[in-house]
């Protein structure tokens, strides 16, 4: 399958009949929670296919922040397989994920999507709430740090 088809067949499963990628691989699903930017990435060994979304501005005080985004990240086990990362420029949060299109079919990539806007929705506000009540201890604890051994 290739990746128009199954940006196509996707579009059909949710809904949006002629859903299609621009002239450089690219389609957006835009809803309330945001814009999900599709793009398939023919530049590797492999085809990937690419979801990825802002999730929210960086703070002036990124701190508690950018703690809540590591133990998200750490092991993927509160982003679903998505990467938390900052963008430089813009100073925002975003979520990215890629899939083999090999692995791919409609199906799969519905569920994908579907566990990419949950991931988006949760990390937003996991994000945004974030504080600094834990000391660094509590904190070093929660991501496993001394499971690490230094070089």
């Amino acid at each position: 399958m290739t990746y128009e088809e199954l940006i196509e067949e996707t579009g059909a499963a949710i809904g949006i009949e002629g859903f299609t990628p621009d002239a450089d691989g690219v389609c957006i699903l835009a809803s309330d929670i945001g814009e999900i930017v599709i793009m398939d990435c023919k530049d590797v060994a492999r085809e990937f296919v690419l979801l990825h979304a802002a999730v929210c501005d960086v703070p002036p005080d990124a701190n508690a922040a950018l703690l809540e985004a590591l133990k998200a990240n750490s092991g993927f086990k509160d982003t679903k397989g998505a990467t938390i990362s900052v963008d430089p420029e813009t100073r925002r949060f975003e979520l990215s994920q890629y899939a083999a299109l090999e692995d791919l079919d409609p199906d799969r990539f519905v569920a994908m999507v579907e566990d990419f806007a949950t991931t988006l929705v949760n990390v937003r506000e996991r994000l945004e709430g974030a504080s600094l009540d834990r000391s660094p201890d509590e904190t070093a604890a929660e991501l496993g740090l001394g499971e690490f051994m230094r070089v």
